[in-house]
């Protein structure tokens, strides 16, 4: 009985956070479409990234637990294996964009940060909203799923995925082939937070991360792919190498 009343728990969140944020960018799609909108009704998409964490943290009030899982967020150290991770996650990233550049006779990362303070904003933007992020994604849901870990990990990317559609498609007029491509990034990114942070146990780190992906990875999103699949991929045969048993698959 337990079993399925957090089940029936997680598909209310899920509905409720897909439902929730896609009225953040309802005003938006209705100017877009030449209805006249109130000013202060368009901010609402810059709570679009925050209803996941207002969502689980609602939930977690009224289950009186959200000490636990703050607690449970934030109960591993950071140790120098997993800054390690980090960093070599955003070299390869800062590596492929500079090999993309020179590839195409671009500068893509001049042309997204044109200015130093240009960079630290977007820095301090996107860390802010990694962590509002990854609160929900990683710190709650993935918490509470039932599943065995890699399965767990991939539903979370899945899910995730889907939560950026309408964000893709209002804001970013994005075509199919585009979504279906920054889906599938999306997933391989997730795997790369889900498996960090069930071993690390930290979404400070994680956040970091995720920050380092958006900031770094500026290639076009078919590369990013590429790039992040083959690190996934190397980073599978080394681990099977290496005998360690951190995952029960």
């Amino acid at each position: 009985m337990a079993r399925y009343t957090n089940k029936l728990k997680l598909t209310l969140w899920v509905s409720a956070v897909y439902v929730l944020s896609f009225i953040c960018y309802v005003p938006t799609l209705l100017e877009q479409n030449g209805i006249i909108i109130p000013n202060g009704l368009l901010y609402l998409k810059y709570l679009y990234v925050c209803i996941p964490a207002m969502a689980a943290i609602f939930l977690l009030i009224c289950e009186k637990n959200i000490k636990v899982y703050f607690t449970q967020m934030f109960s591993g150290k950071i140790t120098i294996k997993y800054i390690l991770t980090g960093i070599i996650s955003m070299a390869v990233g800062i590596f492929g964009s500079y090999c993309y550049s020179f590839i195409v006779k671009t500068d893509v990362f001049k042309n997204t940060y044109s200015t130093v303070i240009s960079l630290l904003t977007s820095c301090i933007y996107l860390l802010i909203t990694a962590f509002v992020e990854e609160i929900a994604w990683r710190g709650f849901l993935l918490e509470q799923l039932p599943f065995k870990k890699i399965k767990s990990v991939l539903f979370v990317g899945a899910v995730w995925a889907v939560w950026h559609i309408p964000m893709w498609i209002i804001r970013n007029s994005l075509g199919m082939e585009h979504i279906v491509c920054f889906c599938i990034w999306t997933l391989l990114v997730s795997v790369v937070l889900g498996i960090t942070y069930y071993q690390c146990r930290n979404i400070l780190l994680i956040a970091i991360m995720h920050a380092a992906f958006n900031i770094c990875y500026l290639a076009p999103i078919q590369y990013n792919i590429v790039v992040l699949a083959t690190i996934i991929f190397v980073g599978t045969l080394l681990y099977k190498k290496s005998g360690e048993k951190f995952f029960t698959w």
